[in-house]
């Protein structure tokens, strides 16, 4: 089979963060739905460029299911001082300007409480 090389700037402690997201939205929200998104492009072992997602694009996107449906999530999880590059911006920016959530987090506890009060927010909205 085909193996891929994926070059990846996240750091230990990122991809500590971002696995514990992952369990944690999975608990949290046992409707809803959770991957790893990775973006920019892989090499294949047969030496072709396979292109992932955008540039920008969060590290963890789902669905939550709502009272109206399926909502589309996205969670870019960062170090402490961890800050979002320009590409995330404009990617956070896209998908608010679309209506979908977009939060930052910084621990598995943090995602979930940011992500209750975004869908709280999308509820209040909604009335």
């Amino acid at each position: 089979g085909s193996v891929a090389r994926l070059v990846s700037s996240m750091t230990k402690a990122e991809s500590r963060i971002l696995a514990e997201v992952l369990v944690a939205l999975s608990e949290a929200f046992p409707d809803g739905i959770f991957w790893r998104q990775n973006a920019g492009k892989v090499l294949s072992a047969a030496g072709h460029w396979i292109g992932l997602g955008p540039v920008g694009i969060a590290d963890v996107v789902g669905f939550v299911q709502t009272q109206w449906g399926a909502q589309i999530v996205f969670v870019e999880t960062k170090t402490l001082k961890g800050t979002l590059r320009e590409s995330q911006k404009r990617f956070r920016s896209a998908v608010e300007n679309k209506g979908g959530i977009y939060v930052v987090a910084r621990s598995a506890t943090q995602a979930v409480e940011s992500l209750n009060e975004k869908l709280k927010g999308c509820s209040d909205n909604l009335r």
